[in-house]
């Protein structure tokens, strides 16, 4: 995403221009990690632009609060942000942690008649296909091993 884009999104929203929300809100959306606050402070440490913890945990607070990413909790130990915001799945490895997203297609919801539905969050867990092909390579290996 093009600085400039990024200055109209964080303008739309009435927020200062600030070289951390630059920094933050572009990884989000450039990178399909899923990342939680500490390795966003690291990795935006590691690329040399000054803040502090406190500060990121505001910038990500102040997203939150606008709408621009959404937190993603399939993780009970720390919560991991997103910058796309439409409805959509996550799926995580219970091997490697990886956090895929997924679209969903006509999502149909029965019981709730009468409820407020304020957000929706579709969370799927299981082994993805790297470690699952991982473990397969692995079985083949001590086969050989074996023979």
């Amino acid at each position: 995403m093009n600085l400039q884009t990024i200055n109209d999104v964080l303008h739309k929203h009435g927020m200062r221009v600030t070289p951390q929300r630059i920094w933050i809100y572009n990884y989000l959306v450039e990178n399909k990690t899923h990342p939680d606050a500490e390795s966003l402070y690291c990795m935006l440490l590691n690329d040399g632009c000054n803040a502090t913890r406190a500060t990121v945990y505001n910038v990500l607070q102040r997203f939150l609060k606008c709408g621009l990413i959404s937190e993603v909790k399939t993780d009970v130990a720390r919560t991991r942000y997103d910058a796309r915001v439409e409805t959509h799945g996550h799926f995580m490895c219970n091997r490697c942690h990886a956090i895929t997203d997924f679209d969903i297609d006509n999502l149909s919801v029965s019981g709730l008649d009468g409820f407020e539905t304020q957000q929706k969050e579709i969370y799927f867990s299981g082994v993805c296909d790297k470690c699952k092909n991982n473990s397969k390579q692995g079985e083949q290996d001590n086969e050989k091993i074996c023979m």
